[in-house]
C-alpha cells in the first residue's frame, strides 16, 4: 500500500512539474511590451484577443530555449506576413515563422526564416523545410503551435497531430531569448498564446563540406559592409578600391550559401560586401561557375569585370521572389597559377547572400 501510495504522489509530481511548464500570458498582463505597435484589446468572434493594428508586442522576461509556443491568429485577405518570433535576442536578433494571407494555398504561403542584423533571409531559405503551402483562411481563426528543439522546430497548423512543416535546420545557435507576435504590416488579431518550456536538447550542426567538395565553395574572404557607389561604372578593381577593403574568412552553410547579414549590418548607405576567392589551376583552361545571389552582383575576376545582373523580387515574372539558387553561370578563363574572383553583392530586402560551385574541379584547386 505504501509503495503504491508512493508511486502515486511520484506520478503526480511528475504531472504537475510538467503541466506547470505551460504558461498562458492573457494580453492584458503588464508582461506586453510594444514597438510601435497600435492595438486594442477586445472580444472578436468569440475570442479574448488583441487586435494589432501595427507594430509588433514582446514578452518581457521569457527565457524561451526548447518547447512550445501556440496561439490562435486571424487575419483579413491582404498582402501582410503576421507571425511570431521566438528566442529573441533582440528585435534585430530572432527566429521568425509566419504567414502570406495574400499568397493562400501557394508554396509560399507560410514561412520560416532566421533575422540577423536586423536583416530576414526568406530570399536564401525557401522550399521544403522553410516554406509549404496552406490554404489560409480569412476572417477565420487559425490555431498554430511552434515545437522547437535544438536546431530544429515542426509547425502545426489547425491540425494539431501532422505537423505542416518541419524545419530541420534552425539558423541561428540555438540560445535562450524572447517572443513576440507581429502585425506584418496589416491589421490582425491574436488571441490564446501560451507557451510551454522543455529542458534544451543537444544540437549538432550539420558538417560543412570541405571547401571545393563537389564544385562547393564553402569558404571565401569576405569584406567589410561598403557603399555600392565604390563599384559604380568599375569595370576593373582600382588600388581605391582594394584600399577601402578589410578582409575575414567566413564559413558558408553545408548547402554553400552565405548568409551576409551574419557577418556585417546593412545602412541606409552601406549596403554591400565582397565575397572573393583565390583559385589556383594547373593550366590554362576555361571553368564553368554555377552561382546564385540576392539580390545585386557584380563579378570581377582577375580585376576585370566579367558579368553583372540583379535577382531582385519580381526581376524574372511576378511570382519571381527573388530567391537564390544556381540559376546563373559564368566561365572563368583560368590562367596557369593563380586566380582570384570576386563576387560584389548588393542587397535590397529579403536575403543578402551568395552561393558558387564549379561544374567540375579536375585541374583546379581553391586557396
Amino acid at each position: 500500500m505504501k509503495k503504491t501510495s508512493l508511486s502515486a504522489c511520484m506520478l503526480l509530481l511528475c504531472y504537475c512539474f510538467a503541466t506547470a511548464q505551460t504558461i498562458k500570458v492573457p494580453f492584458t498582463s503588464d508582461q506586453w511590451i510594444s514597438r510601435q505597435a497600435e492595438m486594442v484589446q477586445e472580444t472578436y468572434m468569440g475570442k479574448e484577443s488583441i487586435f494589432l493594428k501595427a507594430g509588433d508586442i514582446y514578452l518581457k522576461d521569457v527565457g524561451f530555449l526548447d518547447g512550445t509556443i501556440e496561439y490562435d491568429i486571424n487575419f483579413p485577405k491582404d498582402r501582410s506576413f503576421p507571425g511570431c518570433y521566438f528566442r529573441m535576442q533582440d528585435t534585430a536578433e530572432l527566429e521568425n515563422f509566419y504567414v502570406r494571407p495574400h499568397q493562400s494555398g501557394n508554396p509560399d504561403a507560410t514561412q520560416y526564416t532566421p533575422v540577423f542584423n536586423g536583416e530576414a533571409a526568406w530570399q536564401l531559405y525557401h522550399g521544403k523545410g522553410y516554406s509549404e503551402a496552406f490554404d489560409l483562411k480569412f476572417d477565420f481563426w487559425h490555431h498554430i503551435k511552434i515545437d522547437v528543439h535544438g536546431l530544429q522546430a515542426e509547425i502545426y497548423i489547425d491540425d494539431m497531430q501532422t505537423p505542416l512543416m518541419k524545419v530541420v535546420e534552425l539558423k541561428r545557435t540555438p540560445k535562450a531569448g524572447g517572443i513576440g507576435l507581429s502585425s506584418g504590416g496589416a491589421p490582425v488579431h491574436y488571441a490564446n498564446l501560451q507557451y510551454t518550456l522543455r529542458p534544451a536538447v543537444a544540437f549538432s550542426p550539420a558538417p560543412i563540406p570541405a571547401n571545393g567538395t563537389g564544385g562547393l565553395i564553402t569558404r571565401w574572404q569576405v569584406s567589410n559592409v561598403v557603399s555600392s557607389s565604390l563599384f559604380e561604372k568599375k569595370y576593373q578593381l582600382t588600388p581605391a578600391i582594394k584600399e577601402s577593403l578589410t578582409w575575414t574568412t567566413q564559413q558558408t552553410e553545408p548547402s554553400g550559401i552565405i548568409n551576409f547579414s551574419r557577418f556585417g549590418r546593412l545602412t541606409n548607405t552601406t549596403t554591400t560586401v565582397v565575397a572573393r576567392i583565390s583559385i589556383e589551376s594547373g593550366l590554362d583552361q576555361i571553368k564553368a561557375l554555377s552561382f546564385g545571389f540576392s539580390d545585386v552582383v557584380t563579378v570581377y575576376f582577375n580585376g576585370q569585370a566579367l558579368y553583372a545582373g540583379a535577382d531582385v523580387f519580381r526581376s524574372r515574372d511576378y511570382r519571381f521572389l527573388g530567391s537564390i539558387g544556381f540559376f546563373d553561370k559564368v566561365f572563368l578563363p583560368l590562367k596557369k597559377g593563380s586566380n582570384e574572383l570576386w563576387f560584389v553583392v548588393a542587397e535590397n530586402f529579403g536575403g543578402w547572400g551568395l552561393q558558387a560551385k564549379f561544374d567540375d574541379m579536375e585541374g583546379v584547386t581553391l586557396k
